[in-house]
Protein backbone atom coordinates (compact mmCIF):
# COMPACT_ATOMS: atom_id res chain seq x y z
CA UNK A 1 0.00 0.00 0.00
CA UNK A 2 1.69 2.92 -1.19
CA UNK A 3 1.10 6.32 0.44
CA UNK A 4 1.38 9.66 -0.53
CA UNK A 5 4.40 11.31 0.76
CA UNK A 6 3.06 14.33 -0.14
CA UNK A 7 0.35 14.85 2.72
CA UNK A 8 0.10 17.90 4.34
CA UNK A 9 -2.45 18.94 6.88
CA UNK A 10 -3.02 17.41 10.83
CA UNK A 11 -4.34 14.74 12.02
CA UNK A 12 -5.40 14.18 15.86
CA UNK A 13 -4.25 10.93 17.01
CA UNK A 14 -5.79 9.36 20.30
CA UNK A 15 -2.39 8.67 21.79
CA UNK A 16 -2.22 5.06 23.50
CA UNK A 17 -1.11 4.66 27.10
CA UNK A 18 2.37 3.65 27.31
CA UNK A 19 3.99 5.25 24.51
CA UNK A 20 5.32 8.60 24.37
CA UNK A 21 4.71 11.47 22.07
CA UNK A 22 7.46 10.87 20.40
CA UNK A 23 7.06 7.07 19.97
CA UNK A 24 3.50 7.56 18.72
CA UNK A 25 4.78 10.30 16.10
CA UNK A 26 7.26 7.60 14.75
CA UNK A 27 4.12 5.03 14.51
CA UNK A 28 2.28 7.62 12.57
CA UNK A 29 5.49 8.36 10.19
CA UNK A 30 5.61 4.67 9.65
CA UNK A 31 1.69 3.80 8.69
CA UNK A 32 2.03 7.10 6.67
CA UNK A 33 5.59 6.74 5.00
CA UNK A 34 5.62 10.59 5.50
CA UNK A 35 9.10 12.16 5.55
CA UNK A 36 8.04 14.89 7.83
CA UNK A 37 5.98 14.77 11.10
CA UNK A 38 6.24 16.25 14.18
CA UNK A 39 3.42 16.42 17.67
CA UNK A 40 1.95 19.54 18.82
CA UNK A 41 2.30 19.06 22.54
CA UNK A 42 3.91 16.45 24.82
CA UNK A 43 1.87 13.69 26.78
CA UNK A 44 3.73 11.48 29.28
CA UNK A 45 3.31 7.63 28.88
CA UNK A 46 1.05 7.53 31.04
CA UNK A 47 -1.42 9.93 29.58
CA UNK A 48 -3.57 9.26 26.40
CA UNK A 49 -5.64 11.29 24.39
CA UNK A 50 -5.29 14.55 22.04
CA UNK A 51 -2.22 14.65 20.03
CA UNK A 52 -1.92 16.37 17.41
CA UNK A 53 0.20 15.27 14.10
CA UNK A 54 1.52 17.67 11.69
CA UNK A 55 2.65 16.51 8.31
CA UNK A 56 5.04 17.52 6.13
CA UNK A 57 4.44 21.82 5.12
CA UNK A 58 2.39 21.65 8.01
CA UNK A 59 4.61 21.58 10.56
CA UNK A 60 5.83 24.74 9.43
CA UNK A 61 2.60 25.65 11.88
CA UNK A 62 3.26 23.51 14.66
CA UNK A 63 4.06 26.54 16.95
CA UNK A 64 1.40 28.32 16.40
CA UNK A 65 -1.18 25.68 17.98
CA UNK A 66 1.42 25.18 20.94
CA UNK A 67 0.47 28.53 22.23
CA UNK A 68 -3.50 26.91 22.79
CA UNK A 69 -5.09 25.86 26.14
CA UNK A 70 -5.33 21.78 27.26
CA UNK A 71 -8.32 20.36 28.55
CA UNK A 72 -7.74 16.58 30.48
CA UNK A 73 -10.14 14.66 32.46
CA UNK A 74 -7.77 12.38 35.21
CA UNK A 75 -7.71 10.45 37.98
CA UNK A 76 -5.39 11.00 41.26
CA UNK A 77 -4.55 8.79 44.25
CA UNK A 78 -4.40 10.52 47.83
CA UNK A 79 -2.00 9.24 50.50
CA UNK A 80 1.19 8.53 48.15
CA UNK A 81 3.70 10.40 47.30
CA UNK A 82 6.13 9.11 44.38
CA UNK A 83 9.30 10.74 42.90
CA UNK A 84 7.86 11.38 39.25
CA UNK A 85 4.46 12.90 41.03
CA UNK A 86 2.39 9.89 38.78
CA UNK A 87 1.92 6.27 39.74
CA UNK A 88 4.75 5.08 37.69
CA UNK A 89 7.65 6.40 39.59
CA UNK A 90 9.14 5.18 42.99
CA UNK A 91 7.12 5.90 46.26
CA UNK A 92 8.72 8.41 48.64
CA UNK A 93 6.09 8.32 51.52
CA UNK A 94 2.91 7.11 51.76
CA UNK A 95 0.38 8.82 54.72
CA UNK A 96 -2.99 8.04 56.02
CA UNK A 97 -5.95 9.51 54.46
CA UNK A 98 -8.10 11.90 57.02
CA UNK A 99 -11.36 12.12 56.13
CA UNK A 100 -11.89 14.64 53.43
CA UNK A 101 -14.98 15.04 51.50
CA UNK A 102 -15.22 16.29 48.14
CA UNK A 103 -16.24 19.94 49.09
CA UNK A 104 -12.68 20.25 51.06
CA UNK A 105 -10.71 18.53 48.02
CA UNK A 106 -12.64 20.74 46.13
CA UNK A 107 -11.78 24.12 48.13
CA UNK A 108 -8.26 23.37 47.34
CA UNK A 109 -8.85 23.04 43.86
CA UNK A 110 -9.97 26.44 43.67
CA UNK A 111 -6.80 27.82 45.13
CA UNK A 112 -5.10 27.21 42.16
CA UNK A 113 -7.22 29.01 40.25
CA UNK A 114 -6.16 31.98 38.15
CA UNK A 115 -2.48 32.85 36.83
CA UNK A 116 0.19 30.75 39.53
CA UNK A 117 3.49 29.96 39.45
CA UNK A 118 4.79 26.08 38.69
CA UNK A 119 7.87 24.93 38.92
CA UNK A 120 8.66 21.83 36.37
CA UNK A 121 8.81 18.72 38.01
CA UNK A 122 12.59 16.90 38.20
CA UNK A 123 11.48 13.73 35.92
CA UNK A 124 10.28 16.04 32.62
CA UNK A 125 11.34 16.97 29.35
CA UNK A 126 12.44 20.29 30.45
CA UNK A 127 15.81 20.68 29.36
CA UNK A 128 18.37 22.21 31.22
CA UNK A 129 22.10 22.61 29.02
CA UNK A 130 20.46 20.92 26.12
CA UNK A 131 19.78 17.95 28.48
CA UNK A 132 15.85 16.78 29.58
CA UNK A 133 15.80 16.79 33.55
CA UNK A 134 14.85 13.76 33.91
CA UNK A 135 18.32 12.27 32.22
CA UNK A 136 19.61 14.23 35.17
CA UNK A 137 17.22 12.71 37.73
CA UNK A 138 17.42 9.31 36.88
CA UNK A 139 21.56 9.91 38.22
CA UNK A 140 19.86 11.01 41.36
CA UNK A 141 20.83 15.04 39.83
CA UNK A 142 17.94 17.40 40.46
CA UNK A 143 18.56 20.61 38.74
CA UNK A 144 16.19 23.24 40.19
CA UNK A 145 14.29 25.15 37.48
CA UNK A 146 12.58 28.58 38.03
CA UNK A 147 8.79 28.81 38.38
CA UNK A 148 6.92 29.41 35.21
CA UNK A 149 3.70 31.55 34.93
CA UNK A 150 0.74 29.21 34.17
CA UNK A 151 -3.14 29.87 34.20
CA UNK A 152 -5.82 27.04 35.85
CA UNK A 153 -9.19 28.41 34.12
CA UNK A 154 -10.81 25.15 35.51
CA UNK A 155 -9.88 22.49 38.36
CA UNK A 156 -13.15 20.53 39.33
CA UNK A 157 -13.18 17.60 41.41
CA UNK A 158 -15.50 15.28 40.01
CA UNK A 159 -16.23 12.31 42.56
CA UNK A 160 -14.15 10.57 45.02
CA UNK A 161 -14.24 6.75 45.64
CA UNK A 162 -12.15 5.87 48.68
CA UNK A 163 -8.44 7.72 47.97
CA UNK A 164 -9.18 7.60 44.35
CA UNK A 165 -10.26 11.41 43.10
CA UNK A 166 -11.43 12.01 39.27
CA UNK A 167 -11.29 15.58 38.10
CA UNK A 168 -11.91 18.00 34.81
CA UNK A 169 -8.58 20.42 34.49
CA UNK A 170 -8.55 23.45 32.13
CA UNK A 171 -4.95 24.90 31.63
CA UNK A 172 -2.93 26.99 29.45
CA UNK A 173 0.56 25.69 28.03
CA UNK A 174 3.23 24.94 29.90
CA UNK A 175 1.56 23.01 32.77
CA UNK A 176 2.44 20.11 34.64
CA UNK A 177 -0.85 18.06 35.55
CA UNK A 178 1.44 16.05 37.66
CA UNK A 179 2.68 19.01 39.43
CA UNK A 180 -0.65 20.06 40.11
CA UNK A 181 -1.68 17.37 41.75
CA UNK A 182 1.68 17.06 43.98
CA UNK A 183 0.75 20.31 44.97
CA UNK A 184 -2.80 19.79 45.85
CA UNK A 185 -1.56 16.34 47.75
CA UNK A 186 0.96 18.92 49.90
CA UNK A 187 -1.89 21.44 50.86
CA UNK A 188 -3.93 18.50 51.86
CA UNK A 189 -1.09 17.00 53.94
CA UNK A 190 -1.31 13.76 52.69
CA UNK A 191 0.34 13.80 49.34
CA UNK A 192 -1.38 12.72 46.30
CA UNK A 193 0.11 10.84 42.73
CA UNK A 194 -1.45 11.48 39.05
CA UNK A 195 -2.87 7.84 38.37
CA UNK A 196 -4.35 8.61 34.84
CA UNK A 197 -4.56 11.26 32.43
CA UNK A 198 -7.39 11.47 29.36
CA UNK A 199 -5.88 15.14 27.24
CA UNK A 200 -9.83 16.24 25.71
CA UNK A 201 -8.84 19.27 23.83
CA UNK A 202 -5.42 20.95 22.52
CA UNK A 203 -6.13 24.22 21.64
CA UNK A 204 -8.53 24.07 18.50
CA UNK A 205 -7.92 20.08 18.43
CA UNK A 206 -10.63 17.63 20.06
CA UNK A 207 -10.69 14.12 20.95
CA UNK A 208 -14.30 13.64 18.87
CA UNK A 209 -11.78 14.51 16.14
CA UNK A 210 -8.94 11.79 16.97
CA UNK A 211 -8.11 8.59 15.72
CA UNK A 212 -6.14 5.29 17.39
CA UNK A 213 -3.10 3.83 15.76
CA UNK A 214 -5.06 0.97 15.04
CA UNK A 215 -7.49 2.74 13.44
CA UNK A 216 -5.42 4.62 11.01
CA UNK A 217 -3.35 1.16 10.46
CA UNK A 218 -6.98 -0.24 8.94
CA UNK A 219 -7.57 2.91 7.09
CA UNK A 220 -4.27 2.50 5.33
CA UNK A 221 -4.59 -0.59 4.30
CA UNK A 222 -7.33 -0.31 2.35
CA UNK A 223 -6.60 3.07 0.56
CA UNK A 224 -5.46 6.25 0.74
CA UNK A 225 -8.71 7.95 0.47
CA UNK A 226 -9.98 6.34 3.39
CA UNK A 227 -7.74 8.67 5.82
CA UNK A 228 -8.59 11.76 4.47
CA UNK A 229 -11.23 13.00 5.98
CA UNK A 230 -8.86 12.48 9.19
CA UNK A 231 -6.50 15.13 7.60
CA UNK A 232 -7.43 18.31 8.52
CA UNK A 233 -6.04 20.95 6.08
CA UNK A 234 -3.94 24.12 7.34
CA UNK A 235 -6.95 27.15 6.40
CA UNK A 236 -9.38 25.23 8.50
CA UNK A 237 -7.19 24.65 11.78
CA UNK A 238 -6.44 28.13 11.05
CA UNK A 239 -10.08 29.50 11.15
CA UNK A 240 -9.25 30.77 14.66
CA UNK A 241 -6.94 33.38 13.92
CA UNK A 242 -8.50 36.97 12.89
CA UNK A 243 -7.79 37.29 9.56
CA UNK A 244 -7.29 40.40 6.81
CA UNK A 245 -8.54 40.40 3.52
CA UNK A 246 -6.14 42.11 0.73
CA UNK A 247 -6.67 41.92 -3.12
CA UNK A 248 -5.27 39.46 -5.58
CA UNK A 249 -2.73 41.90 -6.44
CA UNK A 250 -1.62 42.35 -2.96
CA UNK A 251 -1.97 38.64 -2.46
CA UNK A 252 0.54 38.07 -5.53
CA UNK A 253 2.95 40.35 -4.19
CA UNK A 254 2.92 38.60 -0.66
CA UNK A 255 3.66 35.68 -2.43
CA UNK A 256 6.58 36.79 -4.40
CA UNK A 257 8.22 38.14 -1.06
CA UNK A 258 7.46 41.78 -1.27
CA UNK A 259 7.26 43.85 2.22
CA UNK A 260 4.72 45.13 3.14
CA UNK A 261 4.56 48.60 5.24
CA UNK A 262 2.92 47.66 9.05
CA UNK A 263 0.98 50.73 8.45
CA UNK A 264 -0.38 49.55 5.52
CA UNK A 265 -2.25 46.66 7.77
CA UNK A 266 -2.91 49.13 10.78
CA UNK A 267 -5.00 50.72 8.21
CA UNK A 268 -6.82 47.64 7.29
CA UNK A 269 -7.11 46.30 10.78
CA UNK A 270 -9.43 49.58 11.11
CA UNK A 271 -10.65 49.92 7.83
CA UNK A 272 -12.40 46.00 8.19
CA UNK A 273 -13.26 46.83 11.20
CA UNK A 274 -11.39 43.92 13.23
CA UNK A 275 -11.58 43.38 17.06
CA UNK A 276 -8.19 42.35 17.57
CA UNK A 277 -6.50 41.92 20.78
CA UNK A 278 -2.76 43.59 20.97
CA UNK A 279 -1.95 40.27 22.89
CA UNK A 280 -3.06 37.98 20.00
CA UNK A 281 0.19 36.60 18.78
CA UNK A 282 -0.47 35.63 15.05
CA UNK A 283 -2.62 36.73 12.44
CA UNK A 284 -3.78 35.48 8.57
CA UNK A 285 -3.88 37.08 5.64
CA UNK A 286 -6.54 35.84 2.80
CA UNK A 287 -7.01 36.53 -0.62
CA UNK A 288 -10.52 37.68 -1.99
CA UNK A 289 -11.64 34.31 -2.64
CA UNK A 290 -11.06 33.12 0.72
CA UNK A 291 -7.63 31.30 -0.11
CA UNK A 292 -5.14 31.25 2.59
CA UNK A 293 -1.98 33.59 1.66
CA UNK A 294 0.15 34.20 4.70
CA UNK A 295 0.52 34.18 8.72
CA UNK A 296 1.98 37.11 9.86
CA UNK A 297 2.73 38.23 13.57
CA UNK A 298 0.17 40.52 14.62
CA UNK A 299 1.44 44.33 13.81
CA UNK A 300 -0.60 45.46 17.02
CA UNK A 301 2.02 43.72 19.20
CA UNK A 302 5.13 46.27 17.55
CA UNK A 303 3.29 48.94 15.61
CA UNK A 304 6.27 51.17 15.23
CA UNK A 305 8.14 48.12 12.53
CA UNK A 306 8.28 49.26 9.35
CA UNK A 307 7.17 46.14 7.61
CA UNK A 308 5.44 43.51 8.98
CA UNK A 309 7.01 40.25 10.13
CA UNK A 310 5.66 37.16 7.90
CA UNK A 311 5.29 33.82 9.97
CA UNK A 312 4.53 31.43 7.20
CA UNK A 313 3.45 32.26 3.38
CA UNK A 314 1.54 29.92 1.03
CA UNK A 315 2.29 30.14 -2.45
CA UNK A 316 0.38 27.44 -3.49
Amino acid sequence: MKVKSSLNGILVVDKPKGLTSTETLEKVRKILRVKKAGHGGTLDPIATGVLPIFLNNATKLAEIFLEGDKVYEGEFQLGITTETYDITGEIVAKKDVPEIDINKIQKVANSFLGEIEQVPPPFSATKYKGRPLYKYARNGIFIPKKPRKIKITEFKILAKENSKVRFYLHCSKGTYVRSLIHELGEKLECGAVLTSLRRLKKSVFTLDKAISLEELKELVSEGIDKIMPFIIPPEEALEFLPKIIVSEDLSQKIKDGRQIYTSSFLSFIKFQKLVVSPTEKWMRIVNTKGKLVAIIENPLLNPSATYIKYFRVFKD
